[in-house]
């Protein structure tokens, strides 16, 4: 009993500390996700400083995939001070000439606070926000809408898996089966789900189909897709 006590103790703990990190946060981002359509010139970040004091800021753009280190998008300013209570407004700007134009890519956005010095000599904190940034291919950008209908199910060395055989990278945050009820996945197959990527799949529990699937759009709302086979009852649902 009194190892159980311990423990919730230090999980308490624990998310008292992360929920007390986030609300102390004071550079903001205006989006949770961004969309870079390679027909545009650049796209805009709006930084929200919500202290009363100045704060400072870096940004910046991280490659997520493959072993190119050399940047594709260049954010301008990218250090930068918002005085209390104010905004910012960044530019990102597409500095690779060559990029994949038969599928979408996906990169983080960074953006780091500066706090300013605290005079009593106290600790300060600076959070780092990370956010996801899609590269779009112009001939992608009318096929986006509900493009997760076009998951499939497919049978792979006894295995039933869910393949993205699609261009677009989709953040699915649940799967439904016939009886609407969430498929239990391990942590890896979740991972994969959060950054699901062309090309890839994953394999599903025994003896469960996938009826629909709970993903993230581009304004950052989560929407019910029903994939092939069920599209005679298909809806969108927001939360």
């Amino acid at each position: 009993m009194m190892k159980i006590k311990a423990c919730l103790t230090r999980l308490l703990t624990v998310l008292l500390l992360t929920y007390s990190c986030f609300s102390l946060s004071a550079l903001t981002v205006d989006q949770t996700r961004y969309i870079f359509e390679s027909n545009q010139e650049s796209i805009s970040i709006v930084v929200e400083n919500t202290a009363r004091q100045t704060y400072g800021g870096q940004a910046w753009i991280e490659n997520i995939q493959g072993t190119d280190t050399r940047p594709a998008f260049i954010v301008t300013p990218s250090f930068f001070k918002v005085p209390g209570e104010s905004k910012q407004v960044l530019r990102v700007i597409k500095v690779l000439k060559t990029m994949p134009e038969d599928r979408e890519s996906i990169f983080w956005v960074n953006l780091q606070e500066i706090p300013p010095a605290n005079k009593e000599g106290g600790l300060s904190i600076a959070l780092r926000t990370k956010v996801k940034l899609f590269y779009r291919p112009a001939g992608l950008v009318l096929g986006r809408k509900a493009a997760e209908e076009e998951l499939l199910l497919v049978k792979k060395s006894g295995n039933t898996e869910l393949a993205n055989t699609t261009p677009y990278i989709f953040t699915i945050t649940k799967l439904l089966d016939t009886q609407d009820r969430a498929i239990i996945l391990d942590k890896q197959a979740q991972s994969k789900l959060m950054m699901f990527t062309p090309g890839e799949s994953v394999i599903l529990p025994m003896n469960s189909t996938v009826k629909s699937v709970m993903s993230i759009d581009d304004q950052g709302q989560v929407e019910q897709y029903f994939i092939d086979g069920f599209a005679q009852t298909t809806s969108v649902v927001r939360p």
